[in-house]
């Protein structure tokens, strides 16, 4: 038999297993890819209060992303251990810029954000220009052009909405993906933007709408690793 005091702390701790998925900026997705729960939808099970998360999940998350077991139990204490939050870099400088060592589907977040959800380093590259961050590309979609596993510089384009030039190499975050591609050089309509890819090695052309693009990155900076 439950009693009430039971139900109060699994609901408590239920809730600070949510609170520090989404102040990591973690998906149910990205949970179930990195192992800690068994499938994309068990994160949305236990914000809506249907299913407690398990002992492993519990165990795997605090491991993983540095979360004080203690807080999580009981409210007690910082959400992290020694207060201090996964990954997080600070740049030092007005010339440093950050580098995630990871791909662009893990570092920028559901709204076009990046994230530390991986390792960041801060790098000074004068010569790079002018950039916002730089992160590793696994879209095969533009190969040879630019590859799988290449650090890609990228540029938030503020403009999208409104005007945006034609034939450069960007990022596309959307609510449901994110995807490398090429703007086409004509544009169909004001509600969508026409995009290359490569397939089979022929260029394709096909539309994403508005009103699904949450941001868009361009790439001003392609560097191949040896």
């Amino acid at each position: 038999m439950t009693t009430d005091n039971e139900q109060n702390t699994g609901m408590g701790l239920a809730q600070r297993f949510v609170k520090a998925a989404e102040e990591l900026h973690l998906s149910g997705g990205r949970l179930y890819r990195d192992g800690i729960v068994a499938n994309e939808q068990v994160l949305s099970k236990i914000k809506n209060g249907w299913q407690k998360p398990q002992k492993k999940s519990i165990e795997l998350l605090c491991k993983k992303y540095n979360i004080n077991a203690a807080w999580l139990y009981t409210g007690e204490g910082d959400m992290f251990l020694a207060g201090i939050k996964p990954f997080e870099q600070h740049v030092r400088s007005e010339n440093e810029r950050l580098f995630y060592n990871t791909d662009f589907e893990l570092c920028l977040s559901n709204d076009g954000q990046p994230i530390s959800t991986g390792c960041v380093i801060p790098i000074s590259l004068p010569m790079a220009g002018d950039f916002d961050f730089m992160c590793i590309n696994n879209d095969k979609s533009l190969a040879p052009i630019i590859m799988p596993g290449d650090v890609i510089a990228l540029k938030k384009l503020a403009t999208w909405k409104t005007y945006i030039p034609g034939d450069f190499i960007c990022v596309v975050v959307t609510s449901e993906y994110k995807v490398l591609r090429k703007v086409s050089v004509t544009q169909p309509d004001e509600q969508s933007i026409n995009f290359t890819q490569m397939v089979d090695g022929t260029p394709e052309e096909s539309s994403i709408p508005k009103d699904i693009i949450v941001e868009i990155y361009k790439v001003v900076g392609n560097y191949r690793r040896q």
